[in-house]
Formats: structure tokens, sequence, C-alpha cells
């Protein structure tokens, strides 16, 4: 309750500090209200936190796939 729906993302590298992040459902109507979603500030590292989810055909049981690339150090295009 109160959060946007979110999946969160832990990556472990020998000798390296953890680094979190979270992806979301693109056009999700709470992402608008998600506080944490709301602090990304830039609009394109925003986007860039949001993916589409859509149908796996012949899924039986309603499954969804989603492409999330996860990048180090975000640099928005100038």
């Amino acid at each position: 309750p109160g959060r946007t729906p979110h999946i969160h993302y832990k990556i472990k590298l020998k000798g390296q500090d953890d680094f979190t992040t979270q992806c979301y459902i693109k056009g999700h109507p709470q992402n608008d209200r998600d506080g944490v979603l709301r602090g990304v500030r830039d609009e394109r590292q925003r986007a860039s936190v949001q993916v589409d989810f859509k149908p796996i055909e012949e899924s039986k049981a309603g499954e969804l796939a989603a492409k999330f690339d996860v990048v180090m150090g975000f640099t928005p295009k100038a």
C-alpha cells in the first residue's frame, strides 16, 4: 500500500559495494503518486527505470515480460 508496483534489483560484484535499484511499470496510474519515483528529478533518468510489461504470447497463466537494462553510471544524452 502506498507504493506503485515495482521490482527491486541488487547487484553484487566481488570487491565492490552492492548496487540496488528498482524498475517500475511504465504508465501505471500510481507512478505519479510514488514518492521514490517522483524523487528522481531528471526526466530521462526517471524514464530509464520505467519499462513496458507486455503479455507473453501463448501464456496460459497470464505472465508478462519486460526488459530492464541496468546501467552503472547513468549519463543522460545532452
